[in-house]
């Protein structure tokens, strides 16, 4: 599948390279690490709801 991602961003919390960055496309979100961006997960705009709102609970 061919996806494309908006810019890559990282938390204003983090204060090194070693973060997770987060990139949004069309069908949900991309999630990687800084140290290995070659890398990443993609995961449902759904899921990510799922997931703030059992963090947030």
């Amino acid at each position: 599948m061919n996806v494309v991602l908006s810019e890559w961003r990282k938390s204003s919390y983090s204060e090194s390279h070693n973060c997770v960055e987060l990139a949004r496309w069309s069908g949900g979100n991309s999630v990687r690490d800084s140290k290995n961006p070659g890398r990443k997960l993609e995961v449902s705009r759904g899921s990510v709801r799922r997931l703030l709102a059992f963090v947030r609970a």
